[in-house]
């Protein structure tokens, strides 16, 4: 029972917003983790329907001791789980819930005629059954295997093989197939999980949603290549420039928090090339002789991360907002992506210095445009030495392309950057654009990166604050305290490194 306790203290936390549901259930103090997140997961998304049988059975006028999140957990798995609970060990909790049995399952029968259904699922909220549901892609590590290897090995499994298509909306059970975009990615049926699976466990594929992929590919730096990936744990783009690069060259990897670069330095074993450095890109002199030889730049900056849809937060039903609450949380937002902005711009800049870069990629996971188009137009605005890559470079056939409203009406500009989209790409809201140097331009050979002089109005006293957020790093920024959203860590500026932070990957 104590999987349970401890289950029903993750839903306190997460009641009152606490942590979120991966930062909570994959925590290190939890033993069975993958059991865990399917359990709160779960439970969840029928805790409406649970606590409506609770209360009509009238199970806690008789069970007084019984912690009602304790119960709601053991009722999901009595009513709603294939196993039930009558193989758990024997405690006062499981048989508060087995002395009410015949109540508890004539009070799910009583409801589903209420609600006129036949299956426990349609029981569930109409909008949790209706979140977009992505497919799980996989990425192949082509410098341990081939993508046909993987095929082969997934059809032993009793997998088919299909074409490749564009409506990935209802994809067959047991099937795989071809992106038509990135050519060592493949797609299998959402939720298909391959935690256990060989091929997972010996590196031999990463899963990585399509749009984490875009960057990489697009920058595809060729054979012998000096590479930095500036925003890098926890390696998954770190690792696909390797395989790009079939790991000849030399990548410098950064990031500033030290539990998610070892996990960069566990991913990146196979690849001998990759230097995994804790340290914030922003403190990195661009001037420093190992550098010099640096051509191409990943930059993935911290962002709202409002681009990704497979968070699984929506299960949490929000409590009702006052509007002097709504117009906080509005005001929180436009401040917060103000701020973000302005973090992800230098970020731009500080790599424009590098004296012989010629192609920087940047990306988001989000939907704004203040951290996309805006923040790309400023950076133009700000360097006479780097322009937009071509449409041409930047994955031609791909359909969606930067918002044009949102960077002067400029449909030549908005052609450049590349745009997904969950509702018609079936992947994480994503942003990208190349940066690349002017081939008239010398290499720059100044400290400041051939930046123009002038400079946009900042805000200061700028306070960056660090919220782990799911199994990811992000990074608040607030200029105004009572604006912070409940339990953040505030970096005050007592640290040395007041703008190093971990970033997003």
């Amino acid at each position: 029972m104590n999987f349970y306790i401890q289950a029903a203290t993750i839903l306190d936390k997460l009641f009152a917003h606490k942590g979120t549901i991966k930062s909570l259930t994959l925590a290190d103090n939890v033993k069975e983790k993958k059991k865990m997140y399917a359990l709160i997961c779960e439970t969840l998304k029928y805790k409406n329907v649970i606590n409506t049988i609770l209360d009509n059975s009238q199970i806690f006028d008789v069970e007084k001791k019984l912690p009602r999140n304790v119960a709601i957990l053991l009722v999901h798995d009595f009513l709603f789980s294939q196993n039930g609970i009558k193989s758990l060990s024997n405690g006062p909790y499981k048989q508060s819930i087995l002395r009410h049995e015949i109540r508890l399952k004539a009070e799910l029968a009583r409801l589903k005629i209420k609600m006129k259904v036949k299956n426990n699922e349609d029981l569930i909220n109409s909008e949790i059954r209706e979140t977009i549901v992505i497919p799980r892609y996989i990425r192949v590590n082509t410098l341990k295997t081939s993508v046909k290897k993987v095929i082969e090995h997934f059809q032993a499994k009793g997998f088919t093989q299909e074409e490749p298509i564009d409506d990935l909306k209802n994809i067959s059970p047991k099937t795989i197939r071809k992106d038509k975009h990135l050519p060592d990615l493949l797609i299998l049926p959402p939720n298909t999980d391959l935690h256990e699976d060989a091929l997972y466990l010996s590196g031999d594929i990463i899963l990585q949603d399509k749009a984490s992929c875009i960057p990489a590919f697009v920058c595809s730096p060729p054979f012998n290549s000096h590479v930095i990936d500036a925003c890098a744990a926890p390696g998954n783009k770190t690792s696909h420039l390797s395989a790009i690069m079939q790991n000849t060259g030399k990548i410098w990897a950064f990031d500033f928090d030290k539990h998610r670069l070892n996990l960069l330095k566990k991913l990146m074993q196979k690849a001998g090339y990759v230097e995994a450095i804790h340290e914030s890109f922003l403190d990195v002199d661009p001037m420093d002789q190992k550098y010099s030889n640096v051509g191409y730049i990943l930059l993935d900056p911290s962002c709202s991360g409002s681009g990704i849809i497979n968070r699984l937060d929506h299960l949490i039903d929000a409590s009702d907002e006052t509007q002097e609450q709504s117009d906080l949380s509005h005001k929180f937002k436009e401040q917060r992506l103000e701020n973000l902005s302005e973090f992800q711009e230098k970020m731009i800049l500080h790599a424009f210095k590098f004296r012989s870069v010629q192609k920087i990629i940047y990306s988001t996971c989000s939907i704004y445009a203040e951290e996309n188009e805006h923040v790309i137009k400023r950076a133009l605005d700000q360097t006479d030495l780097f322009v937009l890559g071509n449409k041409d470079d930047m994955m031609p056939s791909w359909p969606r392309r930067g918002i044009s409203s949102e960077i002067n009406d400029d449909e030549g500009i908005a052609e450049k950057f590349i745009r997904a989209n969950p509702n018609e790409d079936y992947t994480n809201g994503f942003f990208v654009a190349c940066f690349v140097r002017k081939t008239a331009q010398p290499i720059n050979t100044e400290a400041d990166g051939g930046l123009k002089s002038k400079k946009r109005k900042r805000n200061k006293d700028v306070t960056i604050i660090k919220i782990k957020d799911d199994d990811e790093w992000k990074v608040n920024i607030s200029n105004n305290d009572s604006l912070l959203s409940k339990g953040s860590a505030i970096d005050n500026g007592k640290k040395k490194k007041k703008n190093s932070i971990s970033q997003s990957n």
